[in-house]
């Protein structure tokens, strides 16, 4: 799903309608979506009037369907709107949001105009701008994916599921360096 497929879209609970959709709060711990962000008002702004959980949502059609209407308040959220700069931890523009891709509200890949896309795991804060880390050069602390993961604890003799040293030196001493980099974070060869 897409956050282009859930802006602009009237939240309803049974025939009320509450307000419109205008972004998401995604934990920048585990990139969750937690909230759907709305405002009350038809204009457009970076303000929101309510915040509701994910777990609520029914339905996503033309209309968003909730099955009860608690609004909360979206803390330890970083809050996305379409729009919104975006931002290196120098200071360099990499462009504005156009998306932000994510399956089951757990977010993986934030779009930019510049046709150029980021890890959602990549984002420092987020207020008035997104601000993006720098990437690590080796991704020691990351999990190895599923398909992955088979292949190399055949040869991996720690069977270890995430990334750490004794794991990349075992991938360099047979020869898998290259596969296991290109099967972690911001490449996933099988997607």
């Amino acid at each position: 799903m897409l956050l282009s497929q859930l802006t602009n879209k009237p939240i309803y609970v049974g025939k009320n309608k509450k307000g419109v959709c205008r972004g998401i709060g995604i934990s920048l711990k585990t990139q969750n979506v937690k909230h759907l962000l709305a405002s009350i008002n038809e204009s457009f702004d970076y303000s929101i009037d309510f915040a509701v959980g994910t777990t609520y949502i029914q339905d996503v059609t033309i209309s968003i369907r909730l099955s009860r209407f608690r609004s909360c308040f979206p803390k330890n959220c970083a809050k996305l709107f379409i729009g919104l700069p975006v931002f290196s931890h120098d200071g360099a523009f990499l462009g504005n949001v156009v998306d932000v891709e994510f399956n089951d509200f757990v977010a993986s890949k934030l779009l930019t105009s510049l046709n150029v896309w980021w890890p959602v795991s990549c984002i420092i804060a987020c207020s008035d701008a997104v601000i993006l880390k720098k990437e690590q050069p080796y991704p020691i602390g990351q999990r190895i994916p599923a398909p992955m993961l088979f292949d190399f604890l055949q040869q991996n003799e720690k069977n270890e599921p995430i990334v750490t040293k004794p794991v990349l030196k075992d991938a360099v001493k047979n020869g898998a360096l290259i596969k296991l980099t290109l099967s972690l974070p911001p490449f996933y060869l099988n997607a």
